[in-house]
């Protein structure tokens, strides 16, 4: 069975901002859903570009602005059936981060790239690149607020292979250079066929502290539902480092889950 999860942040943005997410996410799904047939990491990897165009989000045009009012973006991805993956870092002049990721993961010499190298990265692989400004909106200059919320998606194919991709602007204000869990497998993200697929949205140095993602694909792997793990997660990261965010979920058997401990969390499921 194919399916495909998306969301677009755990966070507690105005509620003004809710539905606005929420579409941006569903139209996200749709352009996952119609890559599916690919594959599962074709779906991911679409439905995260579309998330990448979305102002209302916090990745690509739109993200979170560091304490000197720049866009440093992370991205990353995975599929679980090789345990390939591939991610950037702190990256500010690629127009898809998770189309480099994909690069990288391509690549297979490296698992993650950062700052000037994965721009010269890039340049040498032929992905798109452009101007850095491209990506600070009016709106963000007007909310430079506290925000920690990553875009991602799950997902599992007919052939019962899983994939995951996340992107991210990161922390609002964060120190120039700082990563967050996005770019790290098994914290912000993690594949594995035999267990499923795991993506994480928040703040992300309790993912880091926690490999939650990891944490997350293994206990499916030992038999629990994905209801199941999302909600231990999320109490998890709360209770073990005080952490909020969210996570979604899918589980070798094609089952899914979202769960997060934030005011909001736009998300959206379709199976076949």
């Amino acid at each position: 069975m194919g399916l495909l999860i998306v969301h677009g942040g755990a966070g507690a943005p105005h509620p003004d901002e809710y539905a606005h997410r929420q579409a941006a996410v569903e139209r996200a799904l749709d352009a996952g859903w119609e890559a599916l047939a690919g594959g599962a990491l074709e779906a991911v990897v679409a439905a995260v570009c579309r998330l990448e165009d979305e102002p209302a989000l916090n990745a690509g045009i739109g993200a979170s602005l560091n304490r000197v009012g720049n866009v440093e973006l992370d991205a990353g991805l995975m599929e679980g059936t090789t345990l390939r993956a591939g991610a950037v870092g702190a990256v500010r002049d690629v127009r898809h981060p998770v189309d480099l990721a994909r690069a990288v993961m391509e690549d297979s010499r490296h698992v993650l790239l950062v700052g000037q190298g994965a721009s010269e990265f890039a340049r040498a692989r032929g992905v798109e690149a452009c101007d850095p400004a491209m990506f600070v909106t009016d709106r963000q200059h007007r909310r430079w607020q506290d925000a920690a919320d990553t875009v991602g998606a799950v997902a599992r194919d007919d052939l019962g292979r899983t994939a995951v991709a996340v992107s991210t602007g990161g922390m609002s204000r964060k120190w120039p250079g700082r990563l967050g869990d996005s770019p790290l497998p098994g914290a912000g993200f993690y594949a594995d066929d035999r267990g499923g697929a795991a993506c994480g949205t928040g703040v992300g140095e309790g993912f880091m502290r926690l490999c939650l993602c990891h944490l997350a694909v293994m206990e499916m792997a030992h038999g629990m539902s994905a209801d199941q793990v999302a909600e231990a997660a999320v109490n998890h990261l709360a209770a073990r480092v005080g952490g909020s965010g969210g996570i979604i979920l899918v589980d070798a058997s094609g089952r899914s889950a979202a769960a997060f401990n934030t005011p909001f969390m736009p998300w959206a499921r379709r199976d076949s």
